[in-house]
């Protein structure tokens, strides 16, 4: 109990009930695990009296806690989507076939992928021969061999 009569794991846990509706507010899912570990020291609070300082060693231990199982478990999560090649272009063209636009001379020429041109490397071919894309190199240039 505390000088109004109210014991202090109430506290804790109002101040852990406002840290999780705050993250409805506040992006990051940061307050979210601060606001469980105010929960759990009020429950804790609940059953065990002690003194503030060791109440704040127990909030800072618990928020570790939940920020570490938080990380684990919620922040694991590979999420792939509809679309995983979106941010990387090149990696999704490796595996198919195309038809050279521009010779490849003295190891590099030229593809065209929809609307785009794009640099390819290879060994030397005519202009119009069925290319297959092996790996992409340096992001935006595609090794290619002869389909």
């Amino acid at each position: 109990m505390d000088n109004l009569g109210i014991h202090v794991s109430w506290l804790w846990l109002v101040a852990g009930v406002l840290l999780c509706a705050a993250e409805a507010v506040v992006p990051g899912m940061f307050l979210l695990w601060i606001g469980i570990a105010a929960l759990a020291t009020g429950l804790v609070l609940a059953v065990f009296a002690f003194s503030l300082p060791w109440t704040l060693v127990l909030f800072g231990i618990l928020t570790i806690v939940s920020l570490l199982l938080g990380r684990k478990f919620y922040g694991s999560r590979d999420v792939e989507g509809d679309r995983p090649f979106l941010n990387r272009r090149a990696d999704a063209l490796v595996g198919r076939t195309f038809i050279l636009t521009e010779a490849i001379r003295q190891g590099e020429g030229r593809i065209n992928v929809d609307d785009s041109p794009w640099r390819v490397r290879g060994p030397d071919m005519p202009a119009g021969t069925k290319i297959k894309v092996t790996a992409v190199e340096d992001a935006m240039v595609l090794l290619v061999e002869q389909a």
